[in-house]
């Protein structure tokens, strides 16, 4: 996604870390020097993702973590952040060979993904309020390796 690293922080069990979009040629030229500037400004920084790594989880059996989009362990359905430019990065994650489960400018209830158990449910079925479309026509989705859906917002969507 074009993210940068502004800290990590291992507490012994977890490790958190902070990515983020260095925002100027200056930034994006020292990296360290902008995660150091950032640190003091994460709550306000733009786009800004924290991952939450669990130490020993990859080594849990079978199915003890989930995606949260397969019954029955619903519940987390998707990661979603902005970003500078939809469009770029869309292209930049096709080229990489990164499905595309949403395309931009589209707003249809059939180009949100749900999962077959939601279907199944009945549950997003009917039309998208006008005033919504607007909205999701500036969104995209697209699938990580694991399957889960990564929601791209514009950082200056417009209403």
């Amino acid at each position: 996604m074009g993210m940068r690293t502004v800290f990590t922080m291992n507490t012994g069990p977890f490790t958190i870390y902070y990515l983020g979009y260095p925002q100027t040629d200056e930034d994006r030229s020292d990296i360290q020097a902008w995660g150091e500037k950032t640190c003091g400004v994460l709550p306000h920084t733009l786009g800004l993702l924290e991952l939450y790594h669990i130490h020993g989880s990859e080594k849990q059996a079978e199915g003890y973590y989930t995606t949260g989009n397969d019954a029955p362990h619903l519940g987390f359905g998707q990661v979603g952040f902005t970003i500078p430019d939809v469009k770029s990065a869309l292209e930049r994650l096709r080229g990489a060979g990164v499905t595309v489960l949403k395309e931009l400018g589209v707003s249809t209830r059939e180009s949100i993904p749900l999962t077959e158990y939601e279907a199944e449910k009945g549950v997003g079925k009917g039309d998208i309020h006008t005033n919504y479309s607007n909205i999701l026509n500036q969104i995209a989705f697209v699938a990580d390796p694991d399957g889960y859906l990564v929601e791209l917002v514009p950082q200056n969507i417009q209403n």
